[in-house]
Formats: structure tokens, C-alpha cells, sequence
């Protein structure tokens, strides 16, 4: 309406109306319904949109849309909920301003109320819908001052057709968010393997490098070739000793642990005798039995034939009978059995000792366990059987464990047989041959004492630290054996190999790798420029040492008498 005041023309804006107050507005002539065909056609577009790859913003932004359209409001927006603030906050609006667009509290107004009492409100020209999700009412869908009507149920279906597509596509955010949040834990997850698998390497190499000098120097104190000992001092080399497998036992342990739990343990796939296997492992353990003061026997049995990685079946036999040594008495037995049964190859090691509960039973293959709380686990638990459980699972076979309390347990450990294996291999072996050994090893220490053994033995050796040495050293002189360190501090040992495979006249001499690294019993399995004969695994054991040296060199000169 219009008034006249000093002859000026002046317009007059209504105020809003109150409730305790008549409002003095004009009838507003009610809006057609829209056809059925058109609300058909809203539902189906609004149905469609559901399966597009928009973010929330642009679903709003598309439904509002298709509602504007049908309804022909002058606004219509969404108020989302923020719990935070309490409040409903605008978060998208489709038309042209209008100052009824502000924010809203739960509870006041229509469409507070909407939102509170979770049903659809009417007011004047204001229409209000609640927006509900899986997490219940989350804001409410506002249409102002519309120019066609549609029936409440219609305008509930446009409601859940809006939340619906809202929901779906902050939900395809937030996957799509995740998965690149996964992406990039899972690189660095592959970047952390990566470091710890090289820091592994580095560090099996590393520790098992002093420990080769000192178990050398003790083995060849212990067998006297330093000097004469007497008892005090036999016992202390005897203690030394023992203790330095235990160290080497621990590492190699959690190295091979580390390993089998990344999925990372490369077997060397070879046909062996199991029986064989158990022998050498009571041969090792004798200075263990003997401290015990347990007796280790192998019933008579024939050979059995079973196809794995040898290092990795000996080690698992030795957790085997190492644990039912330190369990046992003194003037207990251990008896290490091999039988077969339906193409199954079975290795059963029975103790004595006192026994386990059901639950110590129960947790037996579990890391770490301690059956009886409080009391220290005796030496050499903790890895030993739940890496038995790994590596023979790994070769496709089973672990089974009985125990009754003070008779002693029983752990038999059952792989495939060999079926190509009927016979035992072939014996005969190529004289050893004259000549001399090429030891390429960078560690000064280790060096030193493999050379003095080597040469104690009658071996005529040249040693040298480097790859670029050794190459010279080839170049002029073809010795018969070649024993070869793989990590050198300038170069890879492996340039060494492939250059000895790959000289003609240099192309058959026997290498057998010397390292500590922890990859190194799958190296066998090389082929061409990478073929090795074999390998020792530091700290290395003088007795297989040496036997496998005699097999393929024989001594230019006698043994040095004992000083």
C-alpha cells in the first residue's frame, strides 16, 4: 500500500506478521496442483541422480533443481543440522533471495518444529519436510512461496529422494576418500617393509659377522689348536660357546619369524632325507645334551625322503629337540623318531619332562607364552615351536602337539613324502682336486680367523676384502674353490660370481657363499651367471666347514702339529 505525506509518495513494507497479532495480508490464492505425469517424471529424474558420481554439494544442487521445476517456489533450500552449533544451518538454496532464508533453531518456527517433531508443517506460504537418513533426522527441505502443490506423501518421496541421494554421495566421498587414504597407508606400508626388510639383511649380516669370529676362535681353542687348556679353561671355552649358539639361535629365530610373517621366506625346493636331517641335528645338539645331561636316541629306521628347504626342516627339527632337551631331567631321554604312513612322512620328538596342562596345551604354538606365570621359561623358548608351526605349514604339512601332566610331551611334526626318492642319492663324488682357496670376505676380523683355520688344515689361501681384488686375483690364478662373501663394502659379491660363471676357463670352479644375510638359503636355486654350489650361513660351523672343504680341495701340505 502507498500513503501521501508532504505530497511524497512513499512505499510501506509490511512487518512480519506475530503471533499475537492478526496478520493483515491478502488471501493467497491457493496454487494449482501439478499432473501427475510431471510429479512422475521429477521422481524419475531425482531416481536417476541417485546413481551419478557427484559429491554432495552438486546432489543438492541437482534435486533442488529438479524441485524448483516442479514446484515453482520462489526459494527452496536445504537446512542441514550441525549438533554443535544447534542450529540449522543453510547449506544450499535454489531461487531468488529471500529474507526468510536464515537459519532456524530446533524447535521454533516451522521449520524448527519440522525438524523436532520429525513431520511435515505448513505455514502460510512456508512449507517444511524433514530430511531423514539411516542416523535419523539430519535438516529439513524448505519450499517457499510454491506455484504448484503436490499431495504430502509426493512431497515426503521428493524429501527421501534428496536425502537418499545426499547420503549415497557422501558416502561415495567418504569410500573414495578412504581408499585413497589406504592407497597411501599401503605404499607406506610397502615402503616400510621395504626398509625393514634391508634393515634385516644389514642386521643379520652384521651381528652374525662377530659372532663367526667368535664361535671360530672358539672352536679352534676347544680343539686345541691355539694351545693347550686346562679344565678350568676347557669349561669357560665350553660355556662361551654354548652361549654364542643361544645368541645365534635368538637371531636367526627372530629373523626367521620376520620373514615368515611378511610372506617373504624363498624355500630352496630340494629333495632330502628326513632321517638324515634328524642325525645331523642331535650330532649339533650334543653339547647341549651332554650340559642337560639328557640322552638323544633315533630308533633304527630306514631312510625317508620328504622335498622342502633342508636349512629351514633342520631348523624346525632342531626347535623340536632342543625344546624337549630343556624340558627333560637330568637322565632323562629324548627319543627323535621318523616313520611314514600313507605317503605322509612323520618326525615324532617324545620327551620325558613334566608335562602340560591342557591350556599350556592350548597356547603352545603362540609366541612368547608362558604356561605357569611368574615362573622364567627356560632358554631357548619363546620362537622356537610357533616357528616349527610356520615353516613345516609352509611346506604344505602340520604340527600336532599331546601332552599329559608328569609323563611328558610329544610333538610330531608331518610332511609329504618324496615319491621320486626310492633309493638313497648317488655317493660318489669327484676326487678333491689340487689347488688353492680364494676367500673374498671384507670383514677383517672373520677374515683372519677363516684363514687361520683353513691354513691349520694344510689349505694354501688367498684372502682378500674386495670384488675388484678378487677379479685380479682370478685373472691370474684359477684356484679350486672360491668361498665368497655377498655383501663386500665397495661391491656387490654377486659381480664376483657372475664374472667366475661367466669366464670360460674360470666357469666350473666351486663357489659356496659365505653371509650372514638372512636371504641367502634361497640362492641355491640360482641359474647361469648366478650358479653356486652350495652355501655356508655365518656364523659358520667349523666341522661342516671344513668336511665340505676337504670334499673339494685336497690340502697342499699336512696339518700343523698343536704348539
Amino acid at each position: 500500500m502507498r500513503s501521501k505525506k508532504k505530497g511524497v509518495l512513499a512505499e510501506v513494507v509490511p512487518l512480519r506478521p506475530t503471533p499475537s497479532k492478526k496478520s493483515t495480508r491478502r488471501a493467497v490464492k491457493p496454487a494449482p496442483p501439478a499432473d501427475a505425469d510431471t510429479v512422475a517424471r521429477a521422481l524419475l529424474e531425482m531416481a536417476r541422480n541417485l546413481t551419478d558420481n557427484a559429491g554432495p554439494t552438486e546432489a543438492l544442487r541437482a534435486h533442488l533443481q529438479t524441485l524448483h521445476a516442479l514446484l515453482k517456489p520462489k526459494v527452496c533450500y536445504v537446512a542441514r543440522y550441525f549438533p554443535s552449533r544447534e542450529q540449522l544451518h543453510i547449506e544450499h538454496v535454489r531461487g531468488r533471495y529471500d529474507s526468510r532464508v536464515i537459519a532456524a533453531v530446533p524447535g521454533e518456527g516451522v521449520v524448527g518444529r519440522a525438524f523436532s517433531e520429525k513431520k511435515l508443517l505448513r505455514d502460510s506460504e512456508t512449507l517444511a519436510v524433514p530430511l531423514e537418513s539411516p542416523h535419523g533426522v539430519t535438516g529439513v527441505l524448505v519450499v517457499l512461496g510454491a506455484r504448484r502443490t503436490v499431495s504430502d506423501p509426493v512431497l515426503q518421496s521428493l524429501a527421501a529422494q534428496l536425502s537418499a541421494a545426499y547420503e549415497v554421495a557422501r558416502l561415495r566421498d567418504d569410500s573414495a576418500r578412504r581408499n585413497k587414504d589406504l592407497q597411501t597407508a599401503i605404499a607406506g606400508l610397502k615402503s616400510l617393509e621395504q626398509n625393514r626388510e634391508e634393515l634385516l639383511g644389514n642386521v643379520s649380516h652384521d651381528l652374525k659377522n662377530p659372532l663367526t669370529t667368535i664361535k671360530s676362535y672358539l672352536a679352534m681353542m676347544g680343539r686345541e689348536k691355539l694351545g693347550s687348556l686346562t679344565d678350568s679353561q676347557r669349561r669357560a671355552v665350553q660355556i662361551c660357546d654354548r652361549n654364542s649358539d643361544r645368541m645365534l639361535r635368538m637371531v636367526n629365530d627372530l629373523l626367521l619369524m620376520s620373514r615368515l610373517q611378511s610372506g617373504k621366506m624363498q624355500l630352496n625346493q630340494r629333495p632330502f632325507g628326513l632321517k638324515a636331517v634328524a642325525e645331523e641335528v642331535v650330532r649339533a645338539l650334543g653339547v647341549v645334551a651332554e650340559h642337560c645331561k639328557v640322552r638323544v636316541t633315533i630308533p633304527p629306521c630306514p631312510e625317508v625322503f620328504v622335498r622342502g628347504d633342508r636349512e629351514r626342516i633342520a631348523e624346525a627339527v632342531h626347535n623340536l629337540v632342543e625344546n624337549g632337551l630343556h624340558h627333560s631331567e637330568p637322565d632323562d631321554t629324548v627319543e627323535v623318531s621318523i616313520s611314514t604312513e600313507d605317503g605322509l612322512a612323520t618326525l615324532t620328538v617324545k620327551d620325558s619332562g613334566p608335562g602340560m596342562s591342557a591350556e599350556a596345551l592350548e597356547h603352545v604354538f603362540d609366541a612368547f607364552y608362558r604356561a605357569q606365570p611368574g615362573v622364567p621359561r627356560p632358554p631357548g623358548a619363546g620362537l622356537g615351536i610357533p616357528l616349527v608351526g610356520k615353516i613345516v605349514a609352509l611346506h604344505g604339512g602340520r604340527v600336532e602337539a599331546t601332552s599329559v601332566l608328569g609323563e611328558g610331551s610329544t610333538f610330531q611334526m608331518v610332511l609329504p613324502m618324496f615319491a621320486g626318492a626310492v633309493s638313497s642319492p648317488d655317493l660318489n663324488q669327484a676326487a678333491p682336486k689340487a689347488g688353492g682357496i680364494l676367500l673374498v670376505e671384507d670383514d677383517a676380523d672373520c677374515r683372519e680367523v677363516l684363514q687361520q683355520v683353513l691354513e691349520q688344515e694344510g689349505y694354501r689361501v688367498m684372502a682378500t676384502s674386495g670384488a675388484s681384488e678378487a677379479r685380479s686375483i682370478l685373472s691370474h690364478i684359477r684356484p679350486a674353490m672360491v668361498l665368497l662373501d655377498l655383501r663386500l663394502s665397495e661391491e656387490d659379491g654377486q659381480s664376483v660370481l657372475r664374472f667366475i660363471r661367466g669366464t670360460e676357463s674360470l666357469a666350473d670352479i666351486v663357489v659356496y657363499i659365505i653371509s650372514g644375510a638372512s636371504e641367502v638359503a634361497s640362492l641355491t636355486s640360482g641359474q647361469g651367471l648366478e650358479r653356486i654350489d652350495g652355501f655356508f650361513e655365518k656364523p659358520l660351523q667349523l666341522p661342516k666347514l671344513l668336511d665340505t672343504v676337504a670334499a673339494v680341495v685336497r690340502p697342499s701340505r699336512r696339518a700343523p702339529a698343536v704348539p
